[in-house]
């Protein structure tokens, strides 16, 4: 019996650890919102100067930063606190590597997330989505954070996705429009157009502009459920998209795509894929969930899953194209209109 509950208190305890997961994530949010790491920057402070530039009591602030250190996004030296490596590479504000945006947006998503057994008992969505799109503050930070994870994965797919030879890539979906800059750079001769919702296009086009691509992307905004994907495109872009849908939405937007494209023209799907019995990679399990209280018939979808619709759909020899790190475990599924 000793020797089963040794066991069971051991650390490396699935629920031991799932028990104290969300106390490091809000202690990371927390520093994050009160701009901790970017007061202290390259130098190191003490509680009281930094709490009085955070606008907050000293004595609450040395409990925060003293977990900060535990948790070693800080080094604490006597009374002064200094950032670890990890944080003044992406923690510090007007970085290129920033990740405050995504921290931000995962923030925004616990709100969905204290509402799981609802979602579970309900198979809906907990969030009202008129209330979602009347966060302007939270759909930015959502777009934003999307744009850091590509800008971490973009180039890899560039590297790994051939697009030789081809002219019109549209984008659904393209958010930020960052895979479509990142494919123009590698290929000339591309021309992309990224599609999204009003919110979405007005960063892109600040994006487009910030890299300097306005020649050679360009920008329409609509709705992927309600318009059409345009003619001529020699590849479609459905990145990060199909995981927030049930099927036969999935099947609209590739068959879609489908429509839209020349003969010979490709369809790539890019996603986190879950494994046929959905219980691997952790990531995309518990994204599944995530789906689930954010739009109620999403979650994440098996390369098997994606080669059946696009077999459906009518793209021939379909196929699975896992991408190398630092990609985040992301695949492509890539079918080819006959």
């Amino acid at each position: 019996m000793a020797e089963n509950a040794q066991r069971s208190l051991s650390r490396d305890n699935p629920v031991l650890r799932a028990m104290q997961g969300w106390q490091p994530a809000r202690v990371l949010m927390t520093a994050t919102r009160l701009g901790v790491f970017t007061i202290i920057g390259e130098g190191q402070l003490s509680a009281p100067e930094i709490a009085k530039r955070c606008q907050a009591h000293p004595r609450s602030m040395a409990i925060l930063l003293n977990a900060c250190a535990a948790l070693g996004f800080l080094h604490k030296e006597g009374d002064l606190y200094r950032n670890s490596a990890e944080a003044l590479d992406l923690l510090i504000r007007g970085k290129t590597t920033y990740m405050g945006d995504i921290i931000a947006h995962a923030e925004d998503t616990m709100h969905g997330w204290m509402r799981l057994e609802e979602a579970v008992r309900t198979n809906q969505a907990v969030l009202l989505k008129a209330t979602r799109e009347l966060e302007t503050g939270a759909l930015r930070s959502f777009i934003l954070a999307m744009h850091k994870r590509a800008m971490l994965t973009g180039q890899a797919l560039a590297d790994n996705l051939d697009l030789s030879g081809r002219h019109q890539l549209f984008d659904a979906g393209g958010g930020a429009g960052t895979y479509s800059i990142f494919l123009a750079k590698n290929y000339p001769n591309l021309r992309a157009i990224v599609f999204d919702l009003p919110h979405a296009i007005e960063i892109a086009k600040e994006m487009i502009t910030s890299f300097g691509m306005e020649d050679r992307i360009s920008t329409r905004v609509g709705n992927y459920f309600e318009d059409d994907f345009g003619q001529n495109n020699d590849v479609v872009l459905l990145s990060a998209v199909l995981h927030s849908m049930g099927p036969d939405n999935c099947k609209l937007l590739l068959g879609k795509a489908y429509h839209s494209l020349v003969s010979g023209g490709l369809a790539v799907v890019q996603e986190n894929l879950i494994d046929a019995d959905g219980t691997s990679p952790v990531s995309a399990a518990l994204f599944s969930l995530n789906m689930l209280v954010h739009t109620g018939e999403g979650q994440s979808r098996s390369g098997e899953e994606v080669v059946a619709w696009m077999k459906e759909v009518g793209f021939v020899d379909p196929l699975v194209k896992p991408l190398p790190p630092p990609a985040l475990r992301m695949s492509l599924v890539i079918g080819t209109k006959p």
